[in-house]
């Protein structure tokens, strides 16, 4: 770190000591980076909050997320708790001054997220979304290659993610995901980060028709085996144009019996991209935004695919910093980047709010039968 560089103190909402996002992502993160500092945590009780502070070496601890927002000495407010709480915490923080990284989905509708958007740019508040696969070094490395004309002009594309994490059987901390109310269910989950990264390499639609249904309608609960109705969508079917012409395909399996990983092809004028999850795909793979992907290209005339070569360490980071705090990290250095005077970091919260608004337009598809224009 340069001399007189500032660091900025972060207060992480919803830092459990026992399992949850922020212990598996935010806190190994921000442990990296030396020009943030943790400077509070907050969960529903004190206690717990007290015993985070102290696991991770943070100066206070609140039971009360108010308490963490006005604490003077907080500059970012991480925002790492169920969906359903995203918009009281987001507008309070914002209120306050402070910055945000907000954990994805930003909010329930796409009225609370554009009412998040909103109030930000109004009180001029740096906001990062958890959207990671706009930091995944492999889906830049596509982007760039669609970018630069490398295949061509795109006639069609294709993504085919498949998980095992939305089945029939969940842990009762896990439970909530079973509710479609819940906001955290296989379309607004797998379902936008695959859409948003497939987004992100190839540009958006501007129509879609879709299919989301929930296929395992009842869930056995581990601990206890109660059986739980199950009302949140496990598999999302897209088709449509993208705003280049092409057509494409999005098919989200949020729970296979034996999952494959994912497949990401793109075809193109005058050639072809395939990317898909690097062996061995493993018993719980990750979607789009955290794998690690086999990239390779074929031009027209030079039929045999051949690798492409992805640059995945970032010199701003420990060599030994993987997975979800790695990509994580990369989020929080774009932060940093807006916070020392660049523009908005992204994705921002308008990006969230276009991606809620895409995700509305599929379950709308889905609901009506009828295709629709974005």
């Amino acid at each position: 770190m340069a001399q007189g560089e500032r660091i900025y103190g972060v207060g992480v909402v919803g830092a459990s000591p026992e399992r949850g996002w922020a212990l598996a992502a935010h806190l190994p993160a921000l442990r990296a980076l030396a020009r943030y500092d943790l400077a509070a945590v907050a969960t529903t009780r004190l206690e717990t909050a007290k015993l985070a502070a102290e696991k991770f070496g943070a100066k206070r601890a609140y039971g009360d997320w108010r308490e963490l927002v006005a604490d003077p000495a907080v500059d970012v407010v991480a925002i790492c708790v169920k969906v359903a709480h995203h918009r009281e915490i987001a507008l309070g923080a914002i209120e306050a001054g402070k910055h945000l990284f907000c954990e994805w989905p930003l909010a329930l509708t796409v009225s609370e997220a554009e009412e998040i958007r909103d109030a930000a740019a109004k009180r001029g508040v740096k906001a990062i979304v958890g959207l990671q696969g706009r930091a995944s070094p492999y889906l830049n490395a596509i982007r760039d290659l669609v970018a630069s004309g490398a295949i061509g002009q795109i006639l069609s594309t294709t993504l085919v993610s498949s998980l095992n994490n939305w089945g029939p059987r969940l842990p009762a901390a896990e439970a909530y995901r079973t509710k479609r109310e819940s906001g955290a269910t296989g379309l607004t989950v797998p379902g936008g980060h695959s859409l948003d990264s497939f987004c992100h390499c190839v540009g958006p639609f501007v129509e879609v028709a879709a299919v989301v249904t929930t296929q395992h309608t009842k869930c056995e609960i581990v601990e206890t085996g109660e059986i739980m109705d199950v009302t949140a969508p496990d598999q999302v079917l897209v088709s449509g144009r993208l705003a280049s012409g092409a057509v494409a395909s999005v098919h989200v399996k949020a729970d296979m019996a034996n999952p494959t990983g994912v497949r990401f092809e793109i075809n193109g004028t005058d050639g072809d991209i395939v990317a898909v999850t690097r062996p061995p795909v493993g018993v719980a793979p990750v979607g789009i935004q955290r794998v690690e992907l086999d990239v390779s290209i074929a031009r027209r005339r030079k039929k045999p695919f051949e690798p492409v070569a992805v640059e995945t360490r970032d010199p701003r980071l420990p060599e030994t910093l993987a997975g979800p705090p790695f990509y994580t990290a990369q989020l929080y250095l774009r932060l940093l980047d807006a916070l020392d005077g660049g523009n908005a970091p992204a994705p921002d919260f308008a990006d969230a709010a276009k991606t809620h608004r895409l995700l509305a337009a599929v379950q709308t598809a889905s609901d009506t039968g009828i295709r629709q224009r974005l």
